[in-house]
């Protein structure tokens, strides 16, 4: 309970009204507690079936012990809603559309996009189909988080900031954040635009350079677009700059495992750790559900129910982003003067209407016709302007895997907690959907096993685009013809070399005869992690920790050498000495990160800002594979990039790199000193974990953003996905490995869990912030399963009794 040096703001006493100043007013006068209702002892929730003990550890992570499935996951909807309301009711609000009854107009144009893209109509179809079983836990998981609504004393302040409050959880509402977070695990809409107007503005040869083939050895140019590219470049032009999307950072993940050939304890190992945007509160939320039938441990997702990520006690399962091309644009041609009607093979047909309304805050609503092709939704309706240069004839429609009205991902959430041993699981996995995954598994009978789990699309073999460009939606050369089948898609049981790894590489086998993407990730960390495994004989949960904390920067050791090799000027030599001395690790107190990290992004604008103008922005300042490409000359890259080159030059683009080092050194001494050797990669470099809604505001960002100094970079195992922030020079790290596991299958209690952040959504409770030490120095500690244990670390029981 608050004590008495806290100010405690009831719901029931204040209006939702209550001003900015007023919050403002408590907090600094008493120390504001708004979140964490700790309740009685004994609590009551409607909807269960008997009574439910929860267990709570000193790190906020919950224990629940249901005499059913169907009570536990109502607990659990329970207890999200205790800790992470605010969170999960922006999520729903975001994939339903719905974020301007909250924010008001400047939350419009996202309104508008998802309202189009239907993913609360997925939903409702989705629902439709779903077996019974799984409705009845979608439905019990909502009742327990409005079991919480209808007692709580307190909402989270940002209710209080905005003069809001929260509605009735829907079952629906669980399929749309599922949703929503499969679409932004998914991408290829936007990278297909990007291309269509890179090949307007480049030569064939300049684009096969920006983006190589895998790993990049190869040249992979774009296929020309099989019609009139001019008569699309305006709808073209619109869409990509109202979805513009930052370029890519490193949201990627990293699983692996050990068979019991490779241990100390002879069971397998396995590891994971998910690289997504860091946020505050943590996606991620840890519980343990306990009940017959299920016993399972590990991350939650807040607003969905079960174990998505984790453990029970003869199983574990880690997953890893594969990046299949699930998603195709299409231009549809309206028929002359009629705006509903458009072509087809089989001739002409009728665009289904939606209508839908969207409230804004302070009273105002906004109607809006969403159409719908063959293919799916009218993007192009997202955007006025772009809707307005679609009445010219054409508009752009979006098919996407995760709007088929069958999807089942739901289910394996569900159900993966209670799989027996590991072929158990690799079955449950027929259920996965979108967005496809890497599912690495390992199960105590000694079993380890991977698939990429999930639906892709099968092409036409006519399709000589492959998803890379948008397609005539009137040619049938470019439907889908349904999925790559569940025991095609990549996979095996067993490893020869006793180890699996995956970190959204290319995973497919030699001569696989489907296409599932262009757009691999480089194999920097798969082969660190390989290669680390490789290094010790047999591993423990602490060598899985390390290799999950290496900062290693392939790419220094690859890139690094074609600088040393140009010769030292006045202005460059310190940074050179420095350079030679290093041995490519991403440490915060050094450096040589800083200089190295800096002198990529110099170098990427030197190169190609210019060729391509507005467009830099989008292809992005981090391009590993282009700068290998043109620093050493593959296909003759180096003349095409590097103009200033001369015939006397013994290295490639000396002129170039050169110039964006004097320009790096320059700007790092304007933001960090004149002395070289104080710099560290540290100070330049904080993790951030960002508030949704307020982390970008100074007067609040300090109480709800959680920042830390971390090491790593992008391309090392210790993930940093960072942006270059250019008012203080520092480099952001916004993605990462929110949480990390490492799950030991001979002892499953001494598996290793951490967080980013913390449990609590609550910005000024302890547990809101209370891993992120560890979290950043790659420790973790045990989620426990086994009841002793779990009675030994409580710090709080809670009874929970039907009502």
């Amino acid at each position: 309970m608050p004590t008495a040096a806290h100010c405690v703001v009831n719901i029931r006493a204040l209006p939702l009204g209550l001003s900015l100043s007023l919050v403002l007013c408590l907090a600094i006068g008493g120390g504001l507690f708004i979140g964490l209702d700790q309740g009685p002892e004994k609590l009551s929730a409607a909807g269960l079936s008997d009574t439910v003990e929860i267990v709570t550890d000193r790190y906020g992570v919950p224990h629940v012990y249901a005499a059913s499935i169907t009570d536990a996951y109502l607990t659990l909807g329970y207890l999200h809603a205790q800790e992470r309301l605010w969170q999960m009711d922006l999520n729903r609000r975001a994939g339903s559309g719905r974020l301007a009854e909250l924010l008001g107009e400047q939350a419009l144009p996202q309104d508008r996009f998802f309202r189009v893209l239907g993913l609360q109509r997925a939903a409702q179809a989705n629902w439709q189909q779903l077996d019974q079983a799984t409705r009845t836990a979608l439905q019990a998981y909502a009742d327990g988080v409005n079991a919480y609504l209808d007692q709580a004393h307190w909402l989270p302040v940002e209710y209080y900031l905005l003069g809001a409050g929260p509605e009735r959880w829907q079952p629906q509402d669980s399929l749309v954040w599922l949703k929503t977070l499969a679409w932004n695990l998914s991408g290829n809409w936007w990278e297909e635009l990007l291309n269509f107007k890179l090949q307007q503005r480049l030569p064939p040869k300049h684009i096969a350079d920006l983006f190589p083939g895998y790993p990049y050895a190869s040249v992979a140019g774009l296929p020309e677009y099989p019609g009139n590219a001019a008569a699309t470049h305006s709808l073209t032009e619109r869409l990509l700059a109202f979805g513009r999307l930052p370029a890519k950072q490193a949201v990627g993940s990293n699983n692996w495992a050990v068979d019991g050939s490779r241990s100390i304890s002879g069971k397998p190992i396995l590891a994971n750790d998910p690289h997504l945007p860091l946020t505050a509160p943590s996606l991620w939320y840890f519980a343990h559900l306990h009940a017959p039938g299920l016993d399972a441990i590990g991350a939650t997702l807040p607003g969905i129910p079960g174990v998505v990520l984790g453990r029970n006690r003869q199983v574990a399962w880690a997953f890893t982003n594969t990046g299949p091309d699930s998603q195709d644009l299409y231009f549809e041609q309206t028929l002359p003067g009629q705006t509903q009607r458009y072509r087809t093979p089989e001739g002409a047909a009728e665009f289904e209407r939606i209508d839908e309304t969207i409230r804004i805050k302070g009273g105002q609503t906004e109607n809006l016709t969403v159409r719908l092709s063959r293919h799916g939704p009218l993007l192009s309706d997202a955007d006025p302007d772009a809707a307005q240069l679609a009445s010219d004839g054409l508009a752009i429609a979006l098919n996407w895997s995760g709007l088929a009205a069958d999807d089942s991902t739901i289910r394996f959430i569900l159900n993966a907690g209670t799989a027996a041993n590991a072929d158990a699981l690799r079955q449950m996995a027929r259920d996965f959907h979108a967005p496809q995954q890497n599912i690495v598994y390992a199960d105590a009978a000694g079993q380890i096993g991977f698939i990429a789990a999930g639906r892709v699309p099968l092409r036409d073999q006519r399709n000589v685009l492959s998803g890379r460009l948008p397609a005539p939606g009137w040619d049938s050369r470019y439907d889908w013809q349904g999925w790559i089948p569940f025991d095609d898609l990549p996979q095996q049981t067993g490893a020869a070399d006793g180890k699996i790894v995956t970190a959204n590489q290319d995973i497919t086998p030699p001569n696989y005869p489907y296409f599932i993407t262009a757009n691999w990730a480089l194999p920097y960390r798969a082969e660190r992690i390989s290669a680390l495994l490789d290094a010790t004989e047999r591993h423990d949960t602490a060598s899985f920790a390390a290799i999950q904390a290496d900062i290693a920067n392939p790419l220094a050791s690859e890139l690094l050498p074609f600088l040393l090799a140009t010769p030292a000027t006045l202005e460059t030599q310190q940074a050179l000495v420095l350079l030679r001395a290093w041995d490519g690790g991403m440490r915060e107190d050094s450096p040589q990160p800083l200089i190295f990290a800096e002198w990529l992004r110099q170098l990427a604008a030197v190169l190609y800002r210019e060729p391509l103008g507005d467009l830099f922005e989008q292809v992005g300042d981090y391009n590993p594979p282009f700068l290998a490409r043109v620093l050493t000359d593959r296909d003759g890259a180096a003349a095409r990039w590097c103009p200033a080159q001369t015939a006397d030059d013994t290295v490639p683009c000396a002129a170039a790199m050169q110039t964006a080092l004097q320009r790096a050194l320059h700007n790092l001494r304007e933001h960090f000193g004149k002395d070289m050797r104080a710099w560290r990669w540290g100070e330049a470099h904080p993790s951030l974990f960002r508030h949704a809604a307020f982390g970008g505001l100074p007067w609040l960002s300090a109480w709800f953003n959680v920042e830390t100094s971390s090491p790593g970079g992008m391309d090392s195992v210790n993930v940093s996905g960072y942006r270059y922030d250019e008012a203080s020079g520092r480099y952001v790290g916004e993605a990462g490995p929110a949480f990390r596991a490492i799950y030991d299958l001979a002892e499953p209690d001494r598996s290793l869990f951490v967080l980013g952040t913390g449990q609590s959504g609550n910005p000024l409770a302890a547990q809101y912030r209370d891993m992120t030490g560890a979290w950043r120095t790659g420790a973790g500690f045990p989620l426990l399963t086994s009841a002793e244990r779990v009675a030994q670390a409580a710090v709080r029981r809670t009874i929970l009794l039907p009502h």
